[in-house]
């Protein structure tokens, strides 16, 4: 069974759901401020054009498609690259307040301060995937919304022993750091390709420069196999079964 961009999402959801760790300042010891979405491994899988991979063959991104999310990517990115900077200073600042022995009020109040810029992000972010989403044909759109994961029920996701949670940890730690050398090549590649369109390439001129990446691309979808079926392996079939999405997360589209 293939893995997808948002199947990825979700077990990362799952580990992080079950281990009450956060993305965000959600809790009283965490000093996290970036969300997830924006420096995530979906949201880098996405803009290297991976994400669309999941569609079938008969729906399969264009090249104009891929070069137009990669641009959006890019774009998104170059417009929160100034907040994202100021959280990770906030965090920074947070650790170093604890460091120095400082109460939780006193820390709390360093992270309140990310609290405006966090909302700013989430617009940005939506706004994103509805410029995406209109990248997409509507049979692209009818078979993603037809394939989406299951939201999870009031339960949250399928319970995981702390075992299960450090094994699907290290394997998705191996897993970012296998093909992160594909990925670079590819959003170069993508990259390319748009600057190619800009320029007024042709269709087969952008699609030749894209098919410079397809052993890359090759690479990072058995790497994805091998990480689904690791994963797999360690669940227990109650545990497959319930597999759902975490209430929170948003994956890129697709």
């Amino acid at each position: 069974m293939r893995l997808r961009l948002t199947t990825l999402a979700a077990l990362a959801g799952l580990a992080l759901a079950c281990s009450g760790e956060s993305t965000g300042p959600g809790g009283p010891d965490d000093l996290n401020l970036v969300p997830e979405y924006v420096e995530s491994l979906a949201s880098s899988m996405d803009a290297a054009g991976i994400g669309g991979a999941r569609l079938p063959p008969e729906l399969a991104l264009t090249a104009e498609q891929k070069a137009a999310i990669a641009a959006l990517h890019e774009a998104f990115k170059a417009a929160t690259a100034a907040d994202v900077a100021t959280l990770k200073a906030l965090e920074a600042e947070a650790r170093a307040a604890r460091h120095a022995g400082k109460s939780r009020e006193e820390i709390h109040a360093i992270l309140e301060r990310g609290a405006p810029i966090l909302a700013r992000l989430a617009q940005a972010f939506a706004a994103l995937q509805a410029a995406i989403w209109q990248v997409y044909t509507p049979e692209q759109r009818a078979w993603i919304d037809a394939h989406r994961p299951k939201p999870c029920g009031p339960d949250g996701p399928p319970p995981l022993t702390e075992a299960q949670l450090q094994q699907i940890r290290a394997l998705q730690a191996a897993f970012v750091e296998a093909v992160k050398p594909d990925l670079a090549l590819i959003r170069q590649v993508v990259q390319q390709a748009h600057q190619a369109a800009q320029a007024g390439a042709t269709r087969e001129e952008i699609a030749a420069i894209l098919h410079q990446a397809d052993a890359a691309r090759a690479r990072v979808h058995e790497a994805e196999l091998r990480l689904h079926q690791a994963i797999d392996a360690i669940l227990t079939p109650e545990q497959r079964a319930g597999r759902c999405q975490p209430v929170g997360h948003h994956p890129p589209r697709p």
